[in-house]
C-alpha cells in the first residue's frame, strides 16, 4: 500500500513536463499541479485520517485506497488543467491518510524489539512507488503520452482495494482501546493467526477515552510536539523539492529528457536504500541520533547536487545520495512519532503532524515553480532547499537534548538513612 501510495502521488512528478508540454503550462502551473496533490494530503491528514482512531485503522485504510483509485483513474481521463487539478487533490487526500495510518498499523503489528526496524521497512515503499513511476513514465511517456501512467496507477491501487478487503487486519491496540463489536473475537483470531492463545477477556484499558488530541500537548509533550512538527515540515520541504522537481532542473540544467527521469528514478532508488539502511541501522543506534546525522548529511547532498548538475554521471550519482538521506530521514521521524504517544492517540498524532508538515510539502514545489519563472538557475534553487535540511536537523537535536533531560528528571532518586 505504501509503495502504491509513492506511485500515486509522485507520479505527476514524472510526467510534469509532458503535460506542461501538451498543455502549454508555465513553471509556477507545472508547480501547483505538482502541490495539489501534496494539499489533497494535508487535507486527507489533517481532517481525515484522526477517524482512525475512532473507526478502526483498517475501516479507513481500505476506503482511501478507494479514493485514490478514483483520483488516478480521473487523472487518466482529465481533459483540462481543472480536472486535472481536482483529480489531484482526491488522490493526495487519500495518500494523507495512508500516511497516517500505514506507520501506526506496522508500529501496532510488530514486537517491541523490531518495532522501528518493521516501520523503516515499511516506508521503503514510498521510495519504491516513486521508481516503478518514473521506469513506467520512461517507457510510456514517449510512445503514448502521459495518460497511461495515472490508468496503471488506478486499476493497480483497486487491485490492492480488493486484495486488502480479504487479508488487511485490524490493529489490535485499536480493538483493545477503543472496543468496538465482536472486538474479542477478532482480537483472538489475530492472537491465533500469530501462534499466541486465545484470551477470555479483553485487557483493562490503560488510558481514559478522549485524550487524543490533549495528550500531543499534555506536559512534555507539548515541546516534544512542536519539534516534531518543525523536523517533519523541514523533511517534507526538502523531500518533496527534490522529489517533484529533480526531473525537471535536470532537463534545465541540459540534460534530455530521458535523462532527467532517469534521476528522478535514481532518487527514488537511494531513498529506498536510504530506508532500508535507516532499518538495519535502528538496532545499533538511537533514532533520534540517526535521524538528526540524515538530516545533517542531506543538506550536504543538496549542496553537493547544486554542483554537479552540469555532469550526467556526477548529478545521476548525487541525485541517488540526495534521496538515500533525505527519505531516510523522513522515515527515523516516522519511528518516533508513534512511539511518543498512547495507543488512543497514535494516527491522531502521526496524522496531524503529517498535515502540519504538508505545509512545506505543498509550498515547496510552487515556490520552485515561481523561482524558475524569476529567472533562479537550478544551482541556486538546490542550495536554496539545504536549508529546510539543516532546520531538521537542528529539531531533530532537540529533541534528543529534551529526552535526555526528561530521562533524567524521572530517574528515581537513591536516599540512605
Amino acid at each position: 500500500m505504501n509503495l502504491l501510495d509513492g506511485f500515486d502521488l509522485l507520479a505527476t512528478s514524472f510526467v510534469g513536463p509532458a503535460i506542461g508540454k501538451e498543455w502549454g503550462l508555465s513553471s509556477s502551473k507545472v508547480g501547483l499541479l505538482l502541490s495539489s496533490g501534496l494539499a489533497g494530503m494535508a487535507f486527507g491528514a489533517l481532517c481525515v485520517a484522526p477517524l482512525a482512531d475512532r473507526i478502526g485503522r483498517r475501516r479507513l485504510t481500505l476506503a482511501s485506497l478507494v479514493m485514490a483509485s478514483l483520483g488516478m483513474l480521473g487523472a487518466s481521463a482529465s481533459q483540462n488543467f481543472d480536472q486535472l487539478l481536482i483529480c489531484r487533490v482526491l488522490t493526495g487526500t487519500a495518500v494523507g491518510i495512508m500516511a497516517a495510518c500505514l506507520p501506526v498499523l506496522a508500529s501496532e503489528s510488530a514486537n517491541h524489539r523490531r518495532r522501528g526496524l518493521v516501520v523503516a521497512l515499511i516506508t521503503t515503499g514510498y521510495g519504491l512507488g516513486s521508481v516503478a513511476a518514473g521506469l513506467l513514465a520512461y517507457f510510456l511517456v514517449p510512445p503514448f503520452g502521459w495518460r497511461p501512467v495515472f490508468l496503471v496507477g488506478g486499476i493497480a491501487t483497486a487491485l490492492l482495494f480488493t486484495i486488502g478487503l480479504r487479508l488487511l487486519p485490524e490493529s489490535m491496540d485499536y480493538l483493545i482501546a477503543s472496543r468496538p463489536r465482536d472486538a474479542l473475537a477478532k482480537l483472538n483470531r489475530m492472537l491465533v493467526a500469530m501462534g499466541h492463545s486465545r484470551v477470555d477477556a479483553l485487557p483493562q484499558k490503560a488510558v481514559t477515552p478522549n485524550v487524543a488530541v490533549k495528550s500531543l500537548f499534555y506536559g512534555r509533550n507539548a515541546l516534544r510536539t512542536v519539534l516534531v512538527w518543525l523536523a517533519l515540515t523541514a523533511a517534507m520541504t526538502a523531500f518533496y523539492f527534490a522529489s517533484s522537481w529533480t526531473p525537471a532542473l535536470l532537463l534545465k540544467a541540459g540534460l534530455s529528457a530521458e535523462q532527467g527521469i532517469f534521476g528522478g528514478v535514481l532518487f527514488g532508488l537511494g531513498g529506498v536504500s536510504g530506508a532500508v539502511a535507516l532499518a538495519l541501522l535502528i538496532s545499533r543506534f538511537e533514532t533520534r541520533r540517526l535521524t538528526a546525522a540524515y538530516f545533517g548529511v542531506a543538506a550536504l547532498a543538496l549542496i553537493l547536487f547544486s554542483t554537479t548538475l552540469g555532469t550526467l554521471a556526477g548529478a545521476l550519482v548525487v541525485a541517488a545520495f540526495v534521496g538515500f538521506f533525505l527519505n531516510g530521514s523522513v522515515s527515523g521521524l516516522n519511528v518516533i512519532i508513534p512511539g511518543m504517544y498512547p495507543a488512543e492517540s497514535r494516527t491522531t498524532a502521526l496524522g496531524m503532524a503529517v498535515a502540519v508538515s504538508r505545509l512545506g510539502a505543498v509550498l515547496a514545489p510552487t515556490l520552485a515553480g515561481h523561482l524558475l519563472d524569476a529567472g533562479w538557475a537550478p544551482e541556486s534553487m538546490f542550495r536554496f532547499f539545504a536549508i529546510p535540511a539543516l532546520v531538521g536537523a537542528a529539531a531533530t537535536a532537540f529533541l534528543i537534548v529534551g529526552e535526555r533531560v526528561r530521562t533524567t528528571a524521572e530517574a528515581p532518586v537513591s536516599v540512605t538513612a
